[in-house]
């Protein structure tokens, strides 16, 4: 996720996306939501939308990016957040 070519990045993303990868793949994306290059946190924005269920842990990381100085990256952490309502936890009452 952290090369200069998007074709990369998405083949990148793609194998992490695999069932088998899914669910250990969402801290090493996570950790490139802080990146100093905008592609790359966008491209791991939108990596951790696709993961579903596997990256509710890292929602207020995502939630985080709603603040970025980019506005493809916020775009990416609205859209993400929308893939992963389905999964986060309710808060009670």
């Amino acid at each position: 996720l952290d090369g200069s070519n998007p074709d990369v990045r998405h083949a990148t993303v793609a194998e992490l996306l695999d069932e088998h990868e899914a669910p250990h793949a969402g801290a090493g994306i996570a950790a490139r939501l802080e990146h100093a290059n905008n592609d790359v946190r966008e491209a791991a924005v939108k990596a951790l939308g696709m993961l579903g269920e596997h990256s509710a842990p890292h929602a207020g990381a995502i939630a985080a990016r709603l603040e970025d100085a980019d506005d493809r990256v916020r775009r990416a952490a609205v859209e993400a957040l929308g893939r992963l309502g389905e999964h986060l936890p309710t808060s009670p009452g």
